[in-house]
């Protein structure tokens, strides 16, 4: 007998995710595990509720139970299921994706920046200067990092030196502080 509906799949598929970061160690004896995160401020994460975690090439989804700052860069998880040491071994080293929609706002800016290598930069009074090599995403003072005819041009990311960024033609309008693109110019 064939069934009118077809099976719906729950799991969605990874390139779908964004990866968060990767369990790096165990935390205590009571299943809890310490999570490194790639994340502009990890207590943006502080309220999620769900991850993937990939064990043996698979994306498997746990409800998270708690979930504490630690340091900068790390979390202690405890997840659903995961009851003792052993059951959490098993998730050491394993990568840790979230839904697109549970993505913080500043994590989404970085992802955005990130996005602009390869874009041609115009500035409003020195006209096209060169195209993005990439954000220097330092938290001090990032950088937009501008390769024009063999030498390097540092725009600090705020967002009075940017008048517009088309995505349709891959263009970053700028309006550069006085003399920032001659000095790396004339160098």
């Amino acid at each position: 007998m064939a069934f009118p509906f077809k099976k719906k799949k729950m799991t969605p598929e990874k390139e779908n995710l964004h990866p968060l970061g990767y369990f790096s160690k165990l935390h205590g004896y009571k299943g809890e595990l310490t999570a490194s995160l790639n994340t502009a401020n990890n207590l943006d994460y502080e309220n999620l509720e769900h991850i993937f975690v990939e064990v043996a090439g698979k994306l498997v989804p746990y409800f998270i139970e708690t979930i504490e700052y630690k340091t900068n860069s790390t979390m202690k998880v405890k997840l659903e299921g995961i009851e003792n040491e052993a059951d959490a071994k098993a998730l050491v080293k394993c990568s840790i994706y979230i839904q697109p929609e549970d993505i913080s706002d500043s994590d989404n800016d970085k992802l955005a920046l990130r996005a602009l290598q390869g874009f041609k930069v115009i500035d409003a009074e020195k006209g096209e200067i060169g195209t993005v090599s990439f954000v220097e995403e330092s938290d001090v003072n990032p950088l937009l990092v501008i390769q024009s005819d063999k030498k390097e041009i540092l725009l600090p990311l705020n967002e009075q030196f940017f008048d517009e960024i088309n995505q349709e033609t891959k263009t970053v309008y700028i309006n550069a502080p006085e003399g920032l693109i001659d000095f790396y110019l004339e160098q």
